[in-house]
Formats: C-alpha cells, structure tokens, sequence
C-alpha cells in the first residue's frame, strides 16, 4: 500500500505517478502463464518509498540466483561500503522527493514482480536518467519487463518532462537486448568497461530513447497497439 505520510516524489503525490493495468493478459500486454493458473487481473506499477524497500529487498534475495549474474557491484578494491537497508530506503526516498531519481515497483496482484528505477537524473542542458530494472526469474518470459520499461518512457519523457533515458545492457544479455529492439530503442554503441558487475569491470551496449523519438500516444500504444491506463 502507498504509504500514508504524505509523501512526494517529484513533487507530486505517489498516487499521482501510480499506473495501474487491468486484464494486461486478456488485452494482449502480457504473456498467459502456465496451463492452469489464473491470469492475473492487475498490474500496478508505482513509487517504492518507506517499508516498500523492505519488501522488495527480500524479493531481490529469493531471486538471487537469477539476479545475481546482472547485479551491479562495488569495484574490486573500492574502499566505499554499501548502506545499510534504512539508510539505503531514507536516501532513496530522499532523492525521489527531490526528483534525483524514480524507483517503481511493479506488482502483479499485490505481489512484487519487478524493479524499475531511473538514476542519474540530470536537468539543464542535459535533462536526461538512466533506467536500470530487474524482474523475478518466473516472470522473466511474461513480458513484464518490455511493459513496465515502456511504462517509464512514456511516463518520465511524456509527462514528467525528461528530454531522454537512456538503458545500458550487458552483450550477453539477450533478454535486455530483445527487449530494447521490441520497444525500438536507438542504439547507440557500445561502452568499454562501463560498470563493475558481480565483481568485474564490465562492458555494455548503449541504447536510448528521447522526446523527439517518442511516438505520438506513446511507446506503449505504439508497440503493443493500445494504451496500458
């Protein structure tokens, strides 16, 4: 639940920045699961603020052999050390209400399925983040992550006022790579040694999107030929 303490982010209520998606398999945004289990009848995709990182993290944890290949990590030698889970959650939310960054959870009938947050957000001359987004391994082939990225896009450039965001993705993941060819994502070349992940300097492809390529109606009507909300 959105919490209750008058919270902001970007200067606006979560409530206000909160998508919510009825039926995303019956409307063809979403993959069916397994023979035999219901489809789910929502997707919410919203700000993660206070207890939300709680939860999320013991997601992260019960996904670590999924996630763990991909996650970002400190350098080798790095005399920095990671914060703690109520530091981690007062900072984050912090910069989300001063519009430095946007985390959004994405849930599927109340149950966690995936991490979508924008970083590195710049104004001025720049005006652009960078968006980085995990999802569980049993909903990797559901196309979560395709929706809720273009969810995003069409939110941070269409309404919120970002001039661009920019994705960077490993070679080796082909997921990430289908993914931003899906939703036509401009690439823009590859960058040596970019990030340290899972202990070593790694390199990534460089794709991105900005107002100008955004189409009209938005990313999300533009691919799957119909608006999420």
């Amino acid at each position: 639940m959105l919490p209750s303490w008058g919270a902001r982010v970007w200067g606006r209520h979560p409530r206000e920045l909160t998508l919510v998606v009825t039926d995303p398999v019956g409307r063809g945004l979403l993959h069916e699961g397994d023979a035999g289990v219901p489809p789910p009848r929502k997707l919410v995709l919203r700000p993660a603020l206070g207890q939300d990182h709680a939860r999320i993290d013991v997601v992260r944890r019960r996904n670590w052999k999924w996630l763990g290949p991909w996650e970002a990590t400190l350098p080798p030698g790095s005399a920095e050390t990671l914060p703690d889970l109520d530091s981690f959650r007062r900072r984050v939310d912090r910069q989300q209400r001063q519009g430095e960054s946007l985390v959004m959870v994405a849930e599927l009938d109340r149950e966690i399925v995936g991490l979508f947050s924008l970083s590195n957000v710049q104004r001025g001359a720049m005006c652009q983040g960078v968006l980085g987004y995990w999802v569980t391994g049993e909903l990797a082939h559901r196309g979560v992550g395709s929706l809720c990225v273009a969810m995003m896009v069409d939110l941070v450039i269409g309404e919120l006022g970002l001039h661009r965001i920019e994705v960077n993705v490993r070679p080796e993941n082909d997921r990430s790579l289908g993914l931003c060819r899906k939703l036509g994502l401009r690439r823009e070349g590859l960058k040596l040694r970019y990030m340290s992940i899972a202990g070593q300097w790694a390199d990534h492809v460089a794709y991105a999107i900005d107002a100008e390529d955004l189409p009209e109606g938005g990313l999300v009507a533009h691919v799957w030929g119909t608006p999420a909300v």
